[in-house]
């Protein structure tokens, strides 16, 4: 009997990857994590971000300048930079909208980033199942557009895991 208490305390703990503990589904407040064992690049002049290993991506050339691009290996889940790492980042309306139209789409669920106990970026929404998101983050005292993601809602739990990696530089 011992032994089996033993083999499933190992069992158990053997389970518990940082990886693996990801935010929520539901989750409204994120608190911002490293995740030891995924990849590490610049997202822009201010922040890194940190992905699994089955997406690729970093900073590339485009023709308005630096940008960073992710992509999921399925092509399921995208992220898109803002665009020049140097150019101002569009500034959300104070006070804080309580939904974002992207196109004909509306972002009216929000996810708070906090670091420290600091709001640190803000993540608007849809859910959908093909859905779309933004992420603000705080540079020189505003929120700042930084990026969009696309992705299959089932992947939304991965999505915030991503985002909860997002620290500054």
């Amino acid at each position: 009997m011992r032994l089996l208490i033993v083999l499933f305390i190992i069992t158990g703990l053997a389970g518990c990857k940082q990886e693996d503990a990801l935010p929520l589904v539901n989750s409204t407040i994120i608190e911002v994590k490293s995740q030891a064992s995924w990849q590490t690049e610049r997202l822009d002049d201010t922040y890194v971000i940190q992905f699994p290993s089955d997406y690729k991506g970093g900073i590339g050339p485009t023709i308005e300048g630096p940008e960073f691009s992710l992509v999921r290996n399925d092509q399921r889940a995208y992220f898109l930079g803002a665009g020049a790492l140097s150019g101002a980042a569009t500034p959300l309306a104070t006070p804080l909208p309580e939904r974002i139209n992207l196109g004909n789409v509306v972002l009216d669920r929000l996810v708070t980033l906090r670091r420290d106990g600091q709001t640190q970026g803000l993540f608007y929404y849809a859910e959908q199942p093909k859905t779309w998101g933004r992420l603000y983050l705080l540079k020189d005292g505003q929120f700042g557009y930084s990026m969009t993601v696309q992705y299959n809602i089932e992947l939304h739990r991965e999505v915030l895991g991503i985002l909860q990696t997002i620290q500054p530089r």
